[in-house]
């Protein structure tokens, strides 16, 4: 049985973290769009209205983003480069929602007002430029150090797609009747 804590990071292969990543990534990149074509005269009223509900709902979705990747970051062994790039994304990402909230707090008038207001506009633009890097940084953890990738080109279909069961397949041997995959070939030179 998983305890708690393994139920919030998700399972091997199927981490909890980067799908929060998207949707919060996606909620401030989606207010941060409003408030610049708001600014550009588009439909300033609604743009501005979408811009505090988009960017709250990136700010709501901040503390299961934050506690998912702190837990990946503390499984990752102290003194690696994977650990000091993990650090400084969570650095990264904490000052990107930090002004993000401050971009929030700088538009509550403009939502009233249904205006964006220019302060709210260049806090935004920084906050997203911070999440950008902060990215970035979070996909060289993934991409280059594979943390939280199992990387089991054999294991089928029907299991890949069960959490939890890919990571009792660890040769990724199994077919869909038990069989033994074929070995894999080197690729060509």
């Amino acid at each position: 049985m998983r305890s708690p804590i393994e139920l919030i990071k998700g399972w091997p292969g199927k981490p909890a973290h980067p799908p929060l990543t998207d949707a919060s990534i996606g909620a401030y990149t989606v207010g941060v769009a409003m408030l610049v074509l708001g600014a550009l005269g588009v439909e300033e009223e609604q743009m501005a209205h979408g811009a505090l509900l988009a960017i709250g709902g990136g700010l709501a979705l901040a503390l299961p983003t934050a506690l998912t990747g702190l837990l990946d970051r503390l499984d990752i062994p102290k003194g690696t480069p994977a650990r000091t790039t993990a650090t400084v994304h969570l650095l990264v990402m904490l000052s990107a929602t930090v002004v993000f909230a401050l971009a929030f707090v700088a538009h509550l008038d403009g939502y009233d007002d249904g205006q964006v207001e220019t302060i709210a506009l260049v806090v935004g633009l920084a906050a997203e430029t911070l999440l950008t890097a902060g990215g970035y940084i979070g996909g060289t953890i993934v991409f280059v150090y594979g943390v939280r990738v199992l990387k089991r080109p054999g294991v089928p279909v029907s299991t890949a797609l069960v959490p939890g069961r890919a990571e009792a397949d660890p040769g990724g041997e199994l077919q869909q009747g038990g069989e033994s995959a074929p070995p894999e070939r080197p690729p060509p030179r």
